[in-house]
């Protein structure tokens, strides 16, 4: 049986439709690292740079302007903004390391912080903290957006939400991926009862529960998602792949629980939940064979 994932959701018209686009290097990494402003404002989120690359920090998908900016340790990064602070119409940082810079008096931190406030339409201030942590190899990603609530899908998917309990075959890009709705509760709910199932959300050790007596970790949805490509249930060229390895960098990286990881870049906390199921009923399936 190739099943992937299994996806309850009953609910009014919730439509996923948001795409990460994805650049060639010398493999397929996700342009985006998207970040749901809430989640952004109120977790140190970290920002991969490597040498002769400009990462981009943006707030185009808010209503947001920069308003100020502050590198704590500038001996080894510097920024430029799309426009002048001044103006008021600033929305995206770029940044790029550069060779270290020795200032009389500084101190220097192989991982530095960069303040960013903000302030919006309404004159709202908001301030994020982004931790700077250098890359000497390509990064997972080009960069970071910061996006308002993120209820959006997968670029070629062919993804739909179910809103009635019934199987629904739903094919991504060759994948034999089925969706199956098994009890008529909406996204809302299923998010708030996933994040009632965390039990830390310190990065890294985030758990799951996947079903009465069994918690999924982060490793666990790392291994079901390579035991779903090997197993053929998916193919590492359907868009849910990247989706799935940016919540997995996401949680290493940040103290956010995994529904906040997974709706925040836009994957069904479901398909999550199914990542690690599987990887658990390999393991069992693996001890059963060594006794």
């Amino acid at each position: 049986m190739k099943q992937f994932a299994t996806l309850v959701i009953a609910s009014t018209t919730i439509l996923f439709g948001v795409t990460i686009p994805v650049v060639q290097a010398q493999a397929q990494t996700p342009a985006y690292r998207l970040i749901e402003r809430d989640m952004a404002a109120n977790n140190r989120i970290q920002v991969q740079i490597t040498p002769g690359r400009a990462t981009p920090i943006s707030f185009t998908q808010t209503d947001e302007a920069i308003a100020y900016i502050l590198v704590a340790d500038p001996s080894r990064l510097v920024y430029t903004t799309d426009t002048d602070l001044k103006s008021g119409r600033a929305t995206t940082i770029f940044l790029r390391a550069i060779q270290p810079l020795k200032f009389p008096g500084a101190t220097t931190t192989a991982i530095t912080n960069l303040l960013v406030q903000t302030i919006d339409k309404t004159g709202q201030k908001r301030l994020y903290n982004f931790d700077i942590v250098p890359k000497r190899r390509n990064t997972e990603y080009v960069g970071i957006q910061i996006a308002n609530a993120l209820v959006v899908p997968l670029q070629g998917s062919k993804l739909r939400i179910a809103d009635a309990p019934e199987d629904v075959a739903v094919p991504l890009r060759g994948s034999k991926l089925k969706l199956r709705a098994a009890s008529p509760i909406g996204f809302g709910t299923a998010r708030r009862r996933g994040a009632a199932s965390e039990s830390s959300a310190i990065a890294g050790q985030q758990t799951l529960l996947i079903d009465k007596n069994r918690r999924a970790r982060v490793d666990d949805i790392e291994t079901g998602l390579r035991i779903a490509i090997n197993r053929g249930y998916t193919n590492k060229s359907d868009p849910v792949v990247p989706k799935v390895q940016q919540v997995l960098s996401l949680l290493r990286n940040s103290r956010v629980t995994i529904p906040e990881a997974a709706t925040s870049v836009g994957v069904p906390v479901e398909v999550i939940s199914e990542l690690g199921r599987i990887a658990l009923n390999d393991r069992l399936l693996r001890l059963g064979q060594q006794r």
